[in-house]
């Protein structure tokens, strides 16, 4: 038979109890969270005598021991509590606003690192500052010389740091142009692999072999993606 729930009168703390235990009649029986005593009457479905046992009773759970044929009744263990969606919700809103935060405040820095992060920003519409207007350039020369034979370009300089955090040095191009301003020829190179710390400079060299002769002027930039 099923065991069936005792309801203690005094606290409402409820157990389960073997109805085989209650007897017919049913006894007495102590709450073990308060120690109210009561008469339990055994349940009305109960069968007044079993004529066929179960093959293996299963063993009789423990109990304290019996005080003047009371019986201590084990309590009901209650379901852990769930965290409800409004709870996961309200979590799940304030982890995004400390890493939004921290994107925010550390922005400079991730950009550094990661160029490419530049256009995420600037798709969320978040100001940053990219590698096009933190580099500024000083003494660029151009020097015209012969190399193997070849009438050749040699353009020196130093490309400076001119943000407040330490970058990579990126990949520099150089475009020379005629009197209309209109581009003639354009070359990509690479100055560093080095961070330059704020205000920082590296210095570089690049050439070409001959150059157009109706170039007039050049301009040095950071390439693009560099």
């Amino acid at each position: 038979m099923a065991p069936m729930i005792a309801t203690c009168p005094a606290c409402s703390t409820r157990y389960l109890v073997d109805p085989h235990a209650l007897g017919p009649t049913g006894r007495v029986v102590r709450c073990a969270n308060c120690a109210h005593t009561w008469h339990q009457d055994p349940a009305e479905d109960e069968p007044r005598r079993v004529d066929v046992p179960p093959p293996e009773p299963p063993p009789a759970p423990e109990v304290p021991p019996r005080e003047s044929g009371r019986v201590q009744l084990p309590a009901l263990s209650r379901p852990p509590r769930r965290v409800s969606a409004v709870g996961w919700a309200a979590y799940l809103i304030i982890l995004a606003g400390i890493v939004a935060g921290g994107l925010w405040w550390t922005r400079e820095q991730v950009v550094s690192r990661f160029p490419a992060a530049a256009r995420y920003y600037q798709m969320l519409g978040i100001p940053v500052e990219t590698a096009q207007g933190s580099f500024d350039f000083h003494n660029v020369t151009p020097i015209r010389d012969t190399e193997n034979g070849l009438p050749t370009l040699v353009i020196k300089g130093d490309v400076v740091n001119v943000s407040k955090v330490a970058r990579q040095v990126p990949k520099l191009k150089v475009t020379l142009l005629d009197g209309n301003n209109h581009e003639l020829q354009s070359w990509e190179f690479t100055v560093s692999d080095d961070r330059l710390l704020p205000g920082a400079s590296a210095s570089f060299r690049t050439s070409i072999a001959q150059p157009n002769e109706a170039a007039t002027m050049i301009k040095v930039s950071v390439a693009d993606g560099g």
